[in-house]
């Protein structure tokens, strides 16, 4: 039920005093359709932990007598051929089914004439004979040997490649290298592939029904690339819940409308630059300095190796030990609400210069000594206080010649020293329990 020998009509040869016989041959993958599943132990024909992912099928070519779908038992179980790769069908899809070594293997889902990645379906199944009072009962998918749990409302569109000029090789306008492509049934894939005889892989999850090539719009996007930018890569897309087009890949906060401290004016103050879209958007591109037909610069791809993680929520969760981020330049984080930072025990910042704010919008902080106020030390200040408070309690001023404490405009003259001892004993609350700063020192 397998691979089996078989004949074809009118192929035939002159044997033993001349008798016509038709010539057998060797069919190692015989066509056939999916009937059953076994997707986990609830399925229907599950038979143990090695039925796993095994499939119920019948061949469309067989040397036995025809089997109905509820009547075929478990000499129609195949298993998957591959061992740790498997494409698990579903019922009515189209396989190709083998034996080897006295076991039954299936290869597939196989792709048809519709070339879809969603479903295909078989062109070679024959829906069964019913009879009987029943027959009215049955569903268009009963009747096709489908699953109703198969959800075959949108078929989304296979991927493609197209030419990219500034990164692919070569002049051939109509011509670039084909990927390797894992793709899901309802719009993920992973795509291993090159840009000339640079490499990339992409993994892209929730895409668009219309959309025929990974781009930022995806529901999540996980990019590798060597060469080339974001948008050289992806380009622009329509956001459909802001209903506008967006050029290329744009940072998320800086997106927020009302925002107002952008990441790129605090990554441009830090850099001096005017421009920052060649830092944060052009990384892995240059200016060609020509124009294409629409008028838009030309920009060709440069060694650059980066990884993209775009979601709607990305969530880095470490449970037994640590977290590490290093960058041999910088580390920027943006957001278009808040930012907030917990920890149970402390929070330690350890650097040359701290700012709270843009350190200058036109200059580097280094450089200026107006762009910023300077903090306070906390007990500088203290110290200052108390050396002022006791000299006030102890300073008297001359009357005639004579000292005379210094008064609040009573009679007494110890009122005034008696005002200052309250405030003397609040100077600690001051200084705060939990937060400390840096004392000044020689800068390293």
């Amino acid at each position: 039920m397998g691979s089996i020998f078989a004949t074809i009509p009118g192929n035939s040869i002159r044997g033993f005093l001349g008798k016509e016989q038709d010539v057998p041959f060797y069919l190692q993958f015989v066509p056939g359709y999916v009937i059953e599943v076994v997707h986990s132990k609830e399925s229907l024909r599950y038979g143990g932990e090695n039925t796993i992912n095994s499939i119920i099928a019948i061949p469309h070519i067989s040397d036995k007598l025809y089997k109905r779908r509820g009547s075929a038992g478990e000499e129609y179980r195949y298993f998957p051929l591959f061992r740790t790769v498997t494409d698990i069908p579903s019922k009515g899809d189209p396989v190709l089914l083998c034996s080897i070594g006295n076991i039954k293997y299936y290869l597939g889902p196989i792709s048809t004439n519709t070339n879809e990645v969603t479903w295909n379906k078989d062109n070679l199944y024959t829906p069964e004979q019913l009879i009987g009072k029943d027959v009215g009962d049955i569903s268009p998918r009963g009747s096709d040997g489908t699953s109703p749990n198969f959800n075959k409302n949108f078929l989304y569109k296979r991927l493609i490649k197209v030419r990219n000029i500034g990164l692919d090789f070569g002049t051939a306008v109509r011509e670039t290298t084909g990927d390797t492509i894992f793709e899901g049934r309802h719009g993920n894939s992973i795509r291993i592939g090159s840009r000339s005889n640079n490499p990339y892989v992409f993994i892209s999850n929730k895409r668009d029904i219309n959309n025929d090539v990974e781009s930022i719009s995806d529901g999540s996007l996980i990019s590798i690339t060597s060469n080339g930018s974001l948008r050289q890569h992806f380009g622009g897309y329509d956001d459909i819940v802001q209903n506008v087009f967006v050029p290329g890949f744009q940072l998320a906060s800086d997106a927020v409308p009302e925002n107002k401290r952008l990441m790129s004016n605090l990554i441009s103050s830090i850099n001096q630059l005017d421009d920052i879209d060649p830092i944060l958007y052009g990384y892995g591109s240059k200016d060609t300095g020509e124009i294409d037909e629409n008028g838009e610069p030309i920009f060709e791809g440069i060694k650059a190796n980066q990884i993209l993680f775009s979601s709607d929520r990305i969530t880095l969760n470490s449970k037994l030990d640590d977290i590490y981020l290093s960058s041999n330049k910088d580390i920027h984080i943006g957001s278009g609400r808040n930012l907030a930072i917990s920890t149970n025990e402390d929070l330690i910042i350890e650097s040359r210069n701290i700012y709270l704010g843009n350190p200058s919008p036109n200059q580097s902080p280094r450089d200026s000594d107006k762009a910023m106020e300077k903090m306070v030390l906390g007990n500088k200040l203290l110290d200052v206080l108390q050396d002022t408070l006791t000299a006030l309690k102890n300073a008297s001023a001359l009357v005639q010649g004579v000292p005379v404490p210094l008064t609040d405009g009573t009679p007494a003259p110890e009122s005034f020293a008696l005002k200052i001892e309250p405030i003397e004993q609040k100077l600690e609350q001051i200084l705060s329990q939990y937060h400390y700063i840096e004392p000044n020192g020689d800068k390293q």
